[in-house]
Parts: structure tokens; C-alpha cells; sequence
């Protein structure tokens, strides 16, 4: 309720002003931002095919059908909590082909969903940094550069260090946790999902997890590139690294949102970061309505897109 309530807000005071800017769109670089979006949710797709590919030891769907049960997750997401769309309807969706059980399909999303968690939370402390002001942009660069190579040659060497300190954090989390009942339960999921995910990485193996970080990365870029582009399209001015740290941030706090579509987290997460980056209101309100009206596009788009490709496929193997 207070996400909507949030959202609401948000087109109550900004929203005929961003609501014209939106619809006054420049069609070249949208067209960019949908390409850059397509990328992200194959990237997602060719991950967590790997992910599913190296539990069951067998390669157990094509890229297309692994890219179609994404979009599904993404489509079923905006209309509930994402703990019911995208963490579910992927796995039964993947259940339902008759590959896989129910179980080995739940644990492959949230180990698909792990690798993002853990780059966000590398980028977290050099993004708060930069935010606040407190590093530039070049010292910025040089701390993400640090902690996702420290990170990526960690897991490549002895990924069984990198799950002990997940362990260690997951104790220190399960302390907090005890201790402020207010934000229990947010933090009570954080530590589920490391905890489940951290038991993975002794089933998937080391080549799937450096391959997976690499495609994470490269998810990490197409969605700042899909939100810039759309800002490009506003004719907003919004620096690409501003928005490049913020993408890591935004994904940390998605974690805590359970509204349908994420509403009120996704805009309280860009608003915060832009506006302590120095971004006007005037900006950030047209920038967050044009996520929103884009982003169902692109997903509505493309998940057809990809029904009718998956329907074709099925006739004519019929």
C-alpha cells in the first residue's frame, strides 16, 4: 500500500508535466533503449539457462525457451509482487515443460537472482561514496573496478572463500535481525536468499559461476544503457554514470519491494540516488514516469514477440 501510495505521489505532483515530456519522445534513442532492454532479458535468460543446464547436468531447454519463461516472469511481475511473478512463474513455467523438478527449478531462480545480489552489493559501498560526494567520479571507477576484480578472482580461484564470507555475513545479518524487529523481515530475506544461494555454488561449479559473472555484468551495463537511452529520449540530462551507479543501488532496494510492478521501491530507489547526485525534481520525475511507460512496453513487446516465436516453433515441430 505505501508503494502505491508513493507512486501515486509521484504522478500527483509531477505527473501531467512528465506525462507530455514522455509522450513528446525522441523515437531514435527509444529504439536504442528497447534494444538495450532485449539484451538485458536475454542475458537473463542465457544466465539462468546455464544455471539450469549445470544443476541437471544436461542441456535442458533452448535460449529461446529459457528467454520466453523470463519474459513470462517479467510480465506476471507487474501485475503482483515479484515474489509471486518472476520468483514463481519461472519456475513452474520451467516445471511444466516436464524437465525439471519443482524444487531444482525454484533453486535455480535464486541462484539466477544471487549474482545480481552479490554485484549490487559490491557496488553498494563505492556508490554511496560517490553519491554523497564523497569520491570522484575517477576514484569511483577505480573502487567498482577493485571489488568486482578481488571478487571475480576470488570466486575463479576457490569459490568455497567467497561462500564462507557469505556465511560470516549471513550470521552477522541473522544478528541485526534479532535485534530490530522494525525491518525483520526485510532483512530476514536477504539472508534466506544468500543462504539458499550460497549452498549452490558447491552444485553448479566453478565454470558456471565465472561465466555467470561475466553475463551479470554484462546485465548490469544493458540496463544502464536501456535507462539512459530512455532519458536520451526525454531529452533529459542525466549523466551516464550517474545513472551506472545507480542501477546497483536501485536493484539492492528492489529486494525489499513486494507490491505488484515494485511500485513506490523502484521510484523511491531512483529519486533517492539522482536527487543526492544532484538531479532536479524536474528531471527525475519525467526520467521515472518514461521507466514506467517504457519498461511495460518493452516487456509487453517483446514478450509477444516471443509467444508467437514459441507458438511457430511448436507448430511446426508438431
Amino acid at each position: 500500500m505505501l508503494g502505491v501510495l508513493i507512486f501515486g505521489a509521484i504522478l500527483y505532483y509531477g505527473g501531467t508535466e512528465a506525462l507530455r515530456r514522455v509522450a513528446q519522445v525522441n523515437l531514435f534513442y527509444l529504439g536504442w533503449a528497447f534494444v538495450a532492454a532485449g539484451l538485458a532479458a536475454f542475458i537473463t535468460s542465457v544466465r539462468w539457462g546455464l544455471i539450469v543446464n549445470s544443476l541437471e547436468g544436461k542441456v535442458v531447454h533452448s535460449r529461446l525457451r529459457y528467454f520466453y519463461y523470463v519474459m513470462m516472469g517479467k510480465m506476471s511481475s507487474l501485475f503482483v509482487s515479484q515474489y509471486v511473478g518472476d520468483y514463481g512463474v519461472r519456475p513452474l513455467a520451467l516445471k511444466a515443460s516436464g524437465s525439471t523438478t519443482l524444487g531444482k527449478a525454484l533453486y535455480s531462480v535464486l541462484l539466477d537472482r544471487f549474482f545480481d545480489l552479490i554485484l549490487s552489493l559490491l557496488f553498494l559501498v563505492p556508490t554511496s561514496l560517490y553519491v554523497l560526494g564523497v569520491v570522484s567520479e575517477q576514484v569511483l571507477i577505480a573502487l567498482i573496478l577493485l571489488a568486482v576484480g578481488v571478487y571475480w578472482v576470488v570466486s575463479a580461484r576457490n569459490y568455497q572463500i567467497v561462500s564462507n564470507f557469505l556465511a560470516a555475513f549471513i550470521r552477522a545479518m541473522v544478528w541485526v535481525k534479532a535485534r530490530t524487529p522494525v525491518i525483520a523481515g526485510a532483512i530476514g530475506r536477504v539472508a534466506g536468499a544468500l543462504d539458499g544461494a550460497k549452498e549452490g555454488w558447491k552444485q553448479v561449479g566453478q565454470k558456471c559461476i565465472t561465466t555467470a559473472n561475466i553475463l551479470t555484468l554484462a546485465r548490469y551495463l544493458a540496463m544502464a544503457f536501456r535507462a539512459y537511452f530512455i532519458s536520451l529520449a526525454l531529452n533529459l540530462t542525466i549523466p551516464f554514470w550517474v545513472i551506472f551507479v545507480a542501477v546497483g543501488m536501485v536493484r539492492f532496494t528492489l529486494l525489499f519491494a513486494v507490491a505488484p510492478a515494485r511500485l513506490g521501491v523502484l521510484e523511491v530507489g531512483w529519486y533517492g540516488v539522482l536527487a543526492l547526485a544532484g538531479i532536479g525534481s524536474s528531471t527525475i520525475i519525467p526520467f521515472l514516469i518514461g521507466l514506467r511507460v517504457y519498461g511495460f512496453l518493452f516487456n509487453a513487446v517483446l514478450a509477444l514477440s516471443t509467444h508467437l516465436l514459441v507458438s511457430l516453433s511448436a507448430e511446426r515441430v508438431g
